[in-house]
């Protein structure tokens, strides 16, 4: 193959990487990268939707058994957890999360836990980091309305980290409330200052000049023009200003 084949391979090769660079920049979405928390049970993604499962804090610690493993997990709030007749934590301390791995029982507090994006399950999570060991709980949407709460992988007792799944509705995507435009403010307040301007005009020459009739009507000779002077205007721009003078209009 010529040294110009070569070349000419090359630069076809480059080109398609630009393509495809160009395709990902512009039409990939950029919100599966980030989301913010704010607040323990908020998660909000860079184009403002956002997720919010505040809603299950008033629900009971939700519970699985898998593989001699118990997990008790109450999202949003701390709460008193008892497990296999045990208090969780230390000394009465309120958790979000309990498990008992038939050696000791671990647990966690919203206070240790962070709600994040997964890139792995394109969903938000809820990491939870107590000393050594860590939980990751995906949460789901689910429509129907119920709630499922489910022990993953890995399932052993010796796993210094759990993966569970936790589907609701309350894990669906919320769009935010759209308000008004700028340009749908302007319009309403030049509306309100028309408004404004022909009430106080119409009051102004009743009270002072006793007007009645079409007389009431603030400048009504040139509002009476005014059609004729806009079209006159239009006429005189589709012509391309070639009328013979500008006193025409």
């Amino acid at each position: 193959m010529s040294a110009r084949a070569n070349l000419r391979k090359m630069r076809c090769y480059d080109a398609t990487i630009v393509v495809i660079s160009l395709f990902l920049i512009f039409f990939c979405d950029p919100t599966s990268s980030e989301c913010t928390q704010q607040g323990p049970c908020i998660c909000v993604l860079p184009d403002g939707r956002y997720y919010n499962v505040t809603g299950l804090a008033d629900s009971e610690p939700f519970r699985d058994s898998k593989n001699n493993l118990t997990v008790l997990f109450h999202p949003c709030t701390n709460v008193q957890m008892l497990l296999n007749n045990k208090t969780c934590g230390q000394n009465g301390q309120k958790v979000s999360l309990c498990m008992n791995n038939t050696l000791t029982l671990l647990y966690g507090t919203v206070e240790e836990t962070q709600m994040k994006w997964s890139t792995e399950g394109n969903c938000p999570t809820f990491e939870v980091h107590h000393n050594d060991t860590k939980w990751i709980i995906d949460i789901i949407c689910q429509k129907e309305n119920r709630i499922s709460f489910s022990l993953d992988y890995p399932l052993s007792p010796s796993s210094k980290t759990h993966r569970l799944t936790l589907a609701s509705s309350y894990g669906c995507i919320i769009q935010p409330e759209q308000g008004l435009s700028t340009g749908s403010i302007l319009v309403i307040i030049s509306f309100a200052i028309v408004v404004l301007y022909f009430i106080s005009g119409v009051v102004a020459l009743k009270t002072l000049r006793g007007a009645t009739g079409r007389q009431m009507v603030p400048n009504h000779d040139f509002w009476c023009k005014l059609p004729s002077l806009v079209r006159d205007g239009i006429v005189f721009t589709f012509n391309c200003c070639r009328a013979g003078s500008y006193e025409r209009i």
